[in-house]
């Protein structure tokens, strides 16, 4: 039997949770799943009401858009970026620019093909034959870092620009930036996961996880190890030593932790 889940976490540190999250098959069609994940930004005001007016209007989005199209996955990018930068807009004009935001990161499973859409940076991964590959790209002040090779991508959580992202829905139109990746349906899992997961746990930490047999828990374990666990983490030294200024440490639970899933049979 397949899985598709959603939990979210408020953390140890946060009054609210700004994240939220949505996953459903279609009534339609139950081949076809959507995944949904935002995360309000918490330096902003009304993070919370970012996160939930775009994925309430996605969702609607989903449950009315052609099924011809959402099976096929081919044209769907470009009609679920005009539905984005609508609610951007909406956003902007309802509560002014520069005052709420959220990242967005979704996945759209398809008949043969997934569709993954991301602006910020929440990531999307896949596993398959017993490994973990991050589909999206994180838009972040520090990516560049790992993307050309400058550090290992689990040392980018000691930077203090870390969080800094440089796309969203919600601030203003400048910054509604996204990039869609289609892959073949050929995994065995879909993961959708918030930086209050990514920013405490290595990919090697979510891939062991994912190989357990109890796939019901698989990601309740996920959340609870980065909300909950003191993993002790450190700056190593071999960061110290490429890069001056100064560096963080993340603390477990300082951030709402959310991620959605989907296990096929």
């Amino acid at each position: 039997m397949s899985i598709l889940q959603a939990i979210s976490d408020i953390g140890l540190l946060r009054d609210i949770n700004e994240d939220y999250a949505f996953c459903n098959s279609h009534p339609k069609n139950p081949d076809i799943k959507f995944m949904v994940l935002a995360d309000g930004m918490g330096g902003k005001s009304q993070g919370d009401v970012a996160s939930q007016e775009i994925v309430a209007a996605l969702e609607a989005w989903f449950y009315h858009e052609d099924i011809g199209l959402l099976a096929d996955i081919t044209g769907v990018s470009p009609v679920l970026d005009k539905k984005v930068h609508e609610v951007n807009s909406y956003l902007i004009t309802k509560y002014g620019e520069n005052f709420l935001g959220t990242t967005l990161t979704l996945a759209l499973i398809g008949k043969e093909k997934t569709l993954f859409y991301n602006i910020g940076d929440s990531r999307g991964y896949i596993y398959k034959d017993k490994e973990l590959i991050q589909i999206t790209e994180d838009d972040s002040g520090v990516w560049d870092y790992y993307k050309f090779g400058s550090v290992e991508k689990d040392d980018l959580r000691f930077f203090p620009t870390n969080n800094f992202i440089t796309a969203c829905v919600g601030l203003n139109e400048e910054f509604c930036k996204s990039k869609s990746y289609v892959i073949k349906n050929d995994y065995d899992i879909v993961l959708l996961v918030s930086d209050g997961v990514t920013d405490l746990l290595s990919d090697k930490d979510i891939k062991k996880h994912l190989g357990r047999k109890r796939h019901k828990d698989i990601l309740k374990h996920i959340i609870e190890m980065a909300v909950h666990k003191d993993l002790k983490l450190r700056v190593p030294s071999s960061l110290k030593k490429k890069f001056k200024g100064r560096f963080t440490t993340p603390v477990h639970g300082r951030d709402n932790a959310s991620g959605v899933i989907y296990i096929k049979d």
